[in-house]
């Protein structure tokens, strides 16, 4: 009974459930439904079903007490194969919508990523309604709540906009963790974007959103969609978990275990692709061996972050704590569609609230990691200069060492930074050293003299080559050594010497 003290009521507490092995018109199933032919279900107002091969008819009646007239129904499953629903007018049965994944997304009687069905209840009057849910090989939900046309737009504008940010979210963390990796060349951050991205896509698709904005006119890809992206997500998080404990490195023989359950979901997703008819039609008996999987990465998952604890001990609580939460919102979901459960006892979907905290929680995670290697990368940097430095000075001592003396035909050696110029005087040199009057005579050409002497050594005459750093004073036109000698620089070699200083 609807009333002014409400805007939205549980119509499942007051529905009444059929099932139905064959396909019908909803005028068949009401005949059947009055006849007892249709078997009725056992039901307590709890919308979750068993996996079965039959659709299922829920027979309702509304009366409206309250001034409202105009409402809406939403079916809060997005995943039905075909939905039938009808009015019963004086045992009259009257068709108001045909829709559900079969047909394209327009059919839908209102464009909404759930089943939703307008009606108009008259104040004072009872009408009755019958809705067709089906699908089949495989669980199905159908909890309905009649809300009015008020109440149901408020709902879908705090819906979209917490699940926009939600997903733009999802893109930001992606985009980033895509940018590092390639940054830093760091496959972990790769596959960390893959999982996040495969997750939030089969949320995506999961809540209905891919038949209303990707797939809208592809109703048969549609009905394989979601199986599709629940294998890449299983793939994308077993290769992560891989990459995120170093498996391959620290724990060989775990590894390999791995590597094989994820050929395993290969194979499946290889078999899906081909055969995808076949893999639906056997999908109640995969189920079992599905959710063993889950079960047993889940498993895997917890494995590793112990093994992995002894390495690095934050990351092993982070990813467990993260991944923990999200399997008991995957686990909520799964009493949910068997009927333990109540959709209405969770505030807001568990999945969309695990995910959340597992992406907030290894992105906690992956920015230590960055942080990690960027001081590694700092120190390895601060290393490198360190060690470049000392290779520097290490060169510049073995030069000094090298060149610490100058030797003469005769054998003599002269001290290098002694020498205050060289004067050639025909195959002869004159080198005037500090300290002495009389300069050394030896037998050599000026510029093989050059390409001995050190760097600070420069020819500033086609006869003299001058020690710069017994320079006192250098002018254009000459220089003054520090005993007061001046030396005339040439025309030829002013150029060269005028940026020059030692």
């Amino acid at each position: 009974m609807l009333n002014n003290q409400d805007d939205s009521y549980n119509v499942n507490e007051f529905v009444s459930v059929f099932s139905e092995s064959d396909t019908i018109s909803p005028q068949a199933a009401f005949l059947r439904i009055q006849s007892g032919e249709m078997l009725q279900v056992p039901y307590e107002g709890n919308p979750g079903m068993t996996n079965s091969d039959v659709a299922y008819w829920l027979l309702f009646r509304v009366t409206n007490k309250s001034d409202q007239t105009e409402f809406k129904l939403e079916l809060s499953y997005p995943q039905l194969d075909f939905a039938q629903f009808a009015e019963i007018r004086n045992g009259e049965v009257e068709t108001l919508a045909q829709t559900g994944d079969r047909f394209v997304f327009d059919r839908r009687p209102y464009p909404h990523r759930n089943f939703v069905f307008p009606i108009s209840i008259p104040t004072g009057d009872t009408k009755t309604f019958l809705l067709n849910a089906d699908k089949r090989k495989s669980a199905i939900r159908f909890p309905l709540e009649l809300m009015t046309n008020e109440r149901f737009s408020e709902k879908t504008e705090k819906e979209r906009t917490y699940l926009s940010i939600y997903y733009v979210f999802i893109i930001i963390i992606v985009c980033g963790a895509i940018a590092i990796g390639l940054g830093l060349k760091k496959p972990v951050f790769l596959w960390f974007a893959l999982s996040v991205a495969c997750y939030g896509l089969w949320l995506f698709t999961w809540q209905g959103f891919s038949y209303k904005y990707l797939i809208p006119n592809w109703p048969l890809l549609n009905r394989h969609f979601l199986p599709f992206c629940s294998q890449i997500a299983v793939l994308s998080l077993l290769a992560f978990i891989q990459s995120f404990f170093e498996t391959k490195r620290l724990l060989p023989k775990f590894n390999a275990i791995m590597n094989g359950v994820l050929a395993f979901f290969i194979l499946g997703t290889i078999v899906w692709v081909i055969i995808p008819n076949t893999y639906i039609e056997f999908a109640p008996k995969l189920f079992a061996i599905r959710y063993l999987l889950v079960g047993t990465i889940l498993a895997f998952g917890v494995t590793a972050a112990i093994r992995y604890a002894k390495v690095n001990k934050q990351r092993s609580i982070i990813f467990a704590i993260s991944y923990s939460i999200f399997f008991i919102g995957i686990i909520g979901k799964i009493l949910d569609e068997y009927g333990l459960i109540s959709e209405f006892s969770f505030v807001y979907d568990p999945i969309l609230i695990g995910n959340l905290i597992q992406v907030l929680g290894l992105s906690t995670a992956m920015i230590f990691i960055l942080i990690s290697i960027v001081n590694d990368r700092e120190v390895l940097k601060t290393k490198t200069e360190e060690l470049e430095q000392s290779i520097h000075q290490l060169e510049l001592k073995s030069q000094a060492n090298e060149i610490e003396f100058f030797t003469l035909k005769s054998k003599a050696l002269i001290p290098i930074d002694k020498i205050k110029y060289i004067q050639s005087d025909g195959p002869y040199v004159e080198i005037f050293v500090e300290g002495k009057d009389k300069p050394e005579i030896d037998r050599m050409s000026l510029s093989k003299m050059t390409e001995k002497l050190p760097a600070y050594f420069k020819q500033i005459h086609r006869s003299v080559i001058v020690n710069f750093r017994q320079v006192k004073i250098k002018r254009v036109n000459s220089v003054t050594l520090k005993d007061e000698t001046t030396l005339t620089i040439s025309r030829s070699f002013k150029e060269e010497l005028r940026e020059y200083s030692e």
